[in-house]
């Protein structure tokens, strides 16, 4: 079975609240707008992230053919994704952000012209999920 909508567990939540307010800091920052959290969104990244940490993969797209995707798995969650960011292996929040701020397609989808996302922590397995 795919874990399709999570919750994080009490120290994944302190972390991911921490990410988020990283990712608003840096976006005012950069000059734009804070983003909303979004629960149905955290509940659709945090459920592929759990299934990656389950099952050994590292990508935006499951092996499983049901809910390959960010597009299909958010849905599922009554959100709907318009941009993903995954990371593997950083150890804090502030290591994560820097992954992302050094990748220039983590770092436009961060600064994107999104209005909400969801954050995951599961294992060594971190992710952002983006909306409008």
């Amino acid at each position: 079975m795919i874990p399709v909508c999570c919750a994080p567990t009490g120290a994944e939540k302190a972390e991911i609240d921490e990410v988020f307010l990283l990712l608003n800091a840096y976006r005012a920052q950069m000059g734009k707008a804070a983003l909303t959290y979004d629960p149905k969104l955290e509940a659709s990244i945090q459920g592929h992230c759990q299934h990656m940490t389950a099952h050994g993969f590292f990508d935006h797209t499951a092996p499983e053919a049901a809910v390959k995707t960010p597009f299909v798995r958010a849905p599922l969650c009554g959100a709907t994704a318009n941009a993903e960011n995954l990371a593997a292996g950083q150890r804090t929040p502030a290591a994560v952000m820097a992954s992302w701020k050094g990748s220039a397609g983590h770092n436009a989808n961060m600064l994107g012209s999104y209005a909400r996302v969801g954050i995951c922590r599961s294992g060594s397995y971190w992710g952002q999920l983006f909306g409008k």
